[in-house]
């Protein structure tokens, strides 16, 4: 099994005890080289649109990379993972812009 298929598994959305402040819609998962040249993963957190940002604390923030990583810890993921956040509003936003 693929890493990425292994990590798709771990980071079922189902099974992870995520912070409900954030209302997660998916997880995008894609292989990543760390600045040090070592493998990692890159995970966007899709949250909902209607999730207000500046009522969201740090620590529930901490707590869903916590819990993805973890996660993945217990499926035998030992890549580290970066994980990033995003609302589909803004990832459309930035499919529509030139490059």
């Amino acid at each position: 099994m693929s890493v990425i298929d292994a990590t798709r598994i771990a980071l079922n959305l189902d099974m992870l005890a995520l912070p409900a402040s954030l209302r997660v819609k998916r997880l995008e998962v894609q292989e990543y080289t760390d600045t040090d040249g070592e493998p990692a993963l890159r995970i966007l957190a899709v949250i909902d649109d209607a999730v207000d940002v500046e009522h969201v604390s740090g620590g529930d923030v901490s707590n869903m990379k916590s819990a993805i990583r973890e996660s993945l810890r217990r499926g035998g993921i030992r890549q580290f993972a970066y994980v990033f956040i995003a609302k589909q509003s803004e990832l459309d936003d930035d499919d529509g812009e030139e490059r």
